[in-house]
C-alpha cells in the first residue's frame, strides 16, 4: 500500500518540480531510468508528445463545428502531413518526417516495464486517517506524477470550461480565462448539441488511448468496467463496503447501456453524436428534436456513486483532479466500451478515418489547452490552430532531424513541442527552423557555462557533447543560472546511443555552420 501522506503532499505540492520528484520517489522507491532534463535534474518520463517550447504552432481541434443535426464534427486540419520516417534517422538524404504523438500514438513510458509499478489501484487516504471506510482510490503514482508534468488535470478542466462559454454560467471553472480564446471556443456547446456530445466521446477515448500506449504492460488501469457495476461484487474491494443499490432508472439506464447493439437500443439514438449526449449530459436536460432518448443522466450519477465525502484530493467528484481517480477510468472506459459496441452495430470500425482524423484534432486541441497552461499565453499569442506546418529542406531539417526523432534515440520523448524538459524543443509538431532557433548560440540549462551549439565548434557544443557522451570531461562549471547535468542523453547506462553515423551527421552540421532550413 502507497504512503498516503506522501501521496497527498505530491498531490498538493504539484507545481514545485523538486519536491514533487522527491515525493514521488519516497513514495515508489524507484529511480526512473527516464529522460534526465536539464532542469532539476529531474526525471520526466519518456513519452513522446510531453513537451512544448516557446513559440510553436499547435493544432487544435478546437474550432471544430457541428450542426446539432449531426453526428459529429467534420474534421479540423490536422496541420500535419506526418509519418515517422527516417529510419533510425542516419540521414541520406530522406526526407525528415516529424514524430507526432497526435498521429503516431504515444511511445510506452519507462516506467511501463518496471517492475516497480503496480497494478490495479492505489490506496488514497486524507492525511492522519487510516479509516478503510474514507479510502479512496487513484492510479498508479507513476501515472499521477506524468499526469501532473503534463498539466493533463488542468487542461481536462479547460477542456470542458471552453464548452461552457456559450452557456449561462459556464467557463466559470477556467483557471486561464479560457473563453478569451475565442478562436478556440467551438461552437458545440455543452449539452447543447449531438456534436458536444460526439466530442465528449473522442476526447475521452483520445486520453484513454494514450494512457494505454504510454503504459501497455498495465492498461487496466484505464480499461472500463466490463458492464455496468450492478454489485458490490462489480467494484474494487475498497469501495464494496459503501455499495448502495441503484435507482430504478439508473439500473435500467446502465442495461441499455450494456445493450446498446440490440436493435430497439439502436432505434433511440439515430447517430453518435445523439448517444454521446445521452451518455454525457446532466439528469433533467433533453436534446432539441430528440423524440425516443431514455432517462438521461447516467455520466453524473456514475461520478456521484465514488465521491468519498471528507477525502476529495483525488476525488471523482472534484473537477480539477478527477482524472486521478481510478474510478473516473473505470466509468469512462464503460462509457467508451458503449460507444464502441453501437459503432460497430452500425457498421463503423476503429480504423474509419474520420474517427482517426477527429481524435486527431482532440489530441491537437489538449495539447493547445496545455501550452496555454503551461507557458501562461494571451489570447494573442496563440496562433491560427489550423496552421500547417512549412515544407522544410536543408541538412538539418533531412539528416539531423530524423536522428533526434528516432524511435531508438527518442529524444522527443523529453523534448518535444508541449511541456519540454529545460524548455529544449528537438521534435514534434514544430518547424525545424523553430528548433535550430532555439539550439544555435542559446545557453544550455544543465551546461553551466556551454551554449547549446555553437557554430562551426561541435566540441563546445553542449548538445554535442550531451550526445556524444563526453559531457563528463567537459569541464562544466555550474553558475547562478546554470546547472551541470554532465550524464549521456539520451540517458544510458551503457554508453551513448546515438551511433558513431549518426553523431558524425551532428558533428558535420555544427561545423558546417549549423544553419536551419534556407
Amino acid at each position: 500500500m502507497l504512503n498516503n501522506n506522501l501521496l497527498h503532499v505530491y498531490a498538493a505540492d504539484r507545481r514545485t518540480p523538486r519536491r514533487r520528484l522527491a515525493t514521488l520517489v519516497a513514495l515508489t522507491a524507484l529511480s526512473l531510468s527516464a529522460c534526465v532534463g536539464e532542469s532539476n535534474g529531474s526525471s520526466s518520463g519518456g513519452s513522446e508528445g510531453g513537451a512544448g517550447g516557446t513559440d510553436v504552432t499547435a493544432g487544435t481541434g478546437g474550432s471544430i463545428s457541428q450542426s446539432s443535426s449531426q453526428s459529429g464534427p467534420s474534421s479540423a486540419s490536422s496541420g500535419v502531413g506526418v509519418g515517422v520516417g527516417g529510419g533510425d534517422g542516419e540521414g541520406g538524404g530522406t526526407p525528415s518526417h516529424p514524430f507526432d504523438h497526435c498521429v503516431e500514438g504515444y511511445r510506452p513510458h519507462p516506467t511501463d516495464s518496471s517492475p516497480e509499478m503496480k497494478d490495479g489501484p492505489a490506496d488514497f487516504f486524507p492525511p492522519g486517517n487510516n479509516d478503510p471506510n474514507i479510502v479512496d482510490t487513484t492510479v498508479q503514482p507513476e501515472v499521477l506524477k506524468w499526469m501532473y508534468d503534463h498539466s493533463w488535470q488542468d487542461a481536462h478542466v479547460e477542456w470542458h470550461a471552453i464548452r461552457g462559454c456559450s452557456v449561462p454560467g459556464g467557463g466559470g471553472l477556467s483557471r486561464v480565462n479560457i473563453c478569451s480564446f475565442t478562436q478556440l471556443v467551438p461552437e458545440d456547446q455543452n449539452c447543447q448539441t449531438p456534436g458536444d456530445g460526439y466530442q465528449f466521446l473522442v476526447f475521452h477515448r483520445h486520453m484513454i488511448q494514450a494512457l494505454k500506449q504510454l503504459w501497455p504492460n498495465h492498461s487496466e488501469q484505464f480499461t472500463g468496467f466490463p458492464k455496468f457495476p450492478t454489485s458490490a461484487a462489480d467494484v474494487p474491494p475498497q469501495w464494496r463496503s459503501a455499495w448502495k443499490d441503484w435507482d430504478a432508472a439508473a439500473l435500467q439506464a446502465g442495461k441499455i447501456g450494456d445493450e446498446i447493439d440490440k436493435p430497439e437500443n439502436l432505434a433511440r439514438f439515430p447517430d453518435e453524436g445523439t448517444l454521446g449526449f445521452w451518455l454525457q449530459c446532466n439528469v433533467g436536460q433533453m436534446l432539441r428534436g430528440a423524440t425516443n432518448m431514455p432517462w438521461v443522466g447516467l455520466h453524473f450519477v456514475l461520478h456521484a456513486k465514488w465521491a468519498r465525502p471528507g477525502n476529495t484530493t483525488h476525488g471523482v467528484n472534484n473537477t480539477s483532479a478527477n482524472i486521478d481517480n481510478y474510478m473516473f477510468w473505470k466509468l469512462h472506459g464503460w462509457i467508451d466500451n458503449v460507444w464502441e459496441k453501437y459503432r460497430l452495430a452500425k457498421g463503423l470500425l476503429p480504423t474509419d478515418q474520420k474517427l482517426k482524423d477527429d481524435l486527431v484534432a482532440q489530441c491537437r486541441e489538449m495539447d493547445t489547452e496545455i501550452k496555454i497552461i503551461q507557458e501562461k499565453l494571451d489570447p494573442g499569442d496563440v496562433p491560427d490552430p489550423n496552421e500547417p506546418l512549412p515544407v522544410e529542406s536543408g541538412f538539418f531539417h533531412e539528416r539531423v532531424r530524423p536522428i533526434l526523432e528516432s524511435a531508438t534515440n527518442l529524444c522527443t520523448g523529453c523534448h518535444a513541442e508541449v511541456g519540454a524538459n529545460a524548455k529544449l524543443t528537438l521534435g514534434g509538431h514544430v518547424s525545424s527552423r523553430k528548433i535550430v532557433d532555439g539550439l544555435v548560440n542559446k545557453p544550455s540549462t544543465g551546461g553551466g557555462q556551454y551554449k547549446l551549439v555553437v557554430p562551426g565548434d561541435p566540441d563546445h557544443s553542449w548538445l554535442y557533447l550531451k550526445a556524444s557522451g563526453r559531457a563528463e570531461t567537459a569541464g562544466c562549471q555550474q553558475s547562478s543560472t546554470a546547472l551541470c547535468i554532465t550524464g549521456v542523453m539520451p540517458p544510458s547506462t551503457g554508453g551513448p546511443t546515438v551511433s558513431p553515423a549518426q553523431l558524425e551527421v551532428l558533428r558535420q552540421w555544427i561545423l558546417d555552420g549549423a544553419e536551419g532550413p534556407p
